[in-house]
């Protein structure tokens, strides 16, 4: 039986974009995707979804277009390139912009994509890969509220909550925000675990500690925690790309004559992180700097 919902397009099938595609299928949505890598393209083969041809293909037969890319290269060019998104008919249709850019690009890709006559929303969201996986993120919305309408279904088979964060650009000023956060709290974890072992403290008695707080405990640490103790640190939200995002909120603050001096000195300590080589590893291998 045809689907009552309509078809979606998803370019961009990294640690987050393959999870959402596969929850939007799961949810009814037609969906169909384009990956710049071959082997994201097999993933997505091997789940039993559509594999375009381009991004082009995907947003000639999309009523939502879902960009889930690394950074503004990426993103832009998905929607530019000769075969980009913007090449096919999309009047009418919504962009759904999710990459973690800065709030310039996501303007910029606002005004193209309004003159190819589509709607846009940039709409990033917190969370990450287990979260994705389960369709428990929260999607950060900025755009006008009646393309938002539009978009909600599809949304909220991707996240358990919309932020509306005001017109467009906002929603990603507030994911940067958000991940200053992320930032701190993770190189916070790793230095009072660095501190417990230089002090003949075994770090399983500071997560001992955060469990039985009420302050202190809470659910980002619990999902750390695997990392901390057993040094694995697969990614799940990498370091490089903390340290991407981390930038971009200087730069934020810069524009709005504000400094972030706290964040400049865990700034500095990621692209330590990023130097020794731990670039590609979830974000809380800069324990293995602290450790050095």
């Amino acid at each position: 039986m045809p689907s009552s919902r309509p078809p979606v397009g998803f370019l961009g099938l990294g640690i987050m974009g393959l999870a959402m595609a596969r929850n939007a299928a799961a949810a009814g949505f037609p969906v169909r995707v384009w990956n710049r890598g071959e082997e994201g393209r097999a993933r997505a083969r091997a789940l039993g979804l559509d594999v375009a041809d381009s991004p082009r293909d995907v947003a000639a037969t999309a009523d939502s277009v879902v960009v889930m890319v690394t950074d503004p290269a990426a993103v832009d060019a998905v929607l530019t390139d000769p075969r980009g998104a913007l090449e096919a008919d999309v009047r009418g249709k919504v962009l759904v912009q999710m990459s973690t850019i800065d709030e310039p690009s996501t303007l910029r890709f606002a005004e193209r994509a309004g003159a190819a006559g589509m709607h846009y929303l940039d709409a990033p969201v917190a969370g990450s890969k287990p979260l994705a996986e389960r369709g428990q993120v929260i999607v950060l919305a900025g755009g006008e509220a009646e393309v938002l309408e539009r978009a909600r279904p599809l949304l909220q088979a991707l996240g358990k909550a919309i932020v509306h964060a005001g017109p467009v650009g906002r929603g990603t000023a507030l994911k940067l925000a958000m991940n200053v956060l992320v930032a701190h709290m993770t190189t916070g974890l790793c230095e009072a675990a660095a501190l417990a072992r230089a002090s003949g403290v075994a770090v399983e008695r500071v997560f001992d500690v955060l469990d039985a707080s009420p302050a202190l405990h809470c659910g980002y640490f619990d999902a750390k925690k695997p990392a901390m103790l057993q040094g694995d640190f697969s990614p799940q939200f990498s370091l490089a790309n903390i340290l991407k995002d981390v930038r971009f909120a200087e730069a934020a603050a810069a524009r709005g004559g504000r400094r972030l001096p706290v964040t400049a000195a865990v700034r500095a300590l990621l692209e330590a992180g990023v130097a020794a080589g731990h670039g590609s590893r979830d974000l809380t291998s800069i324990t293995r700097v602290l450790e050095a």
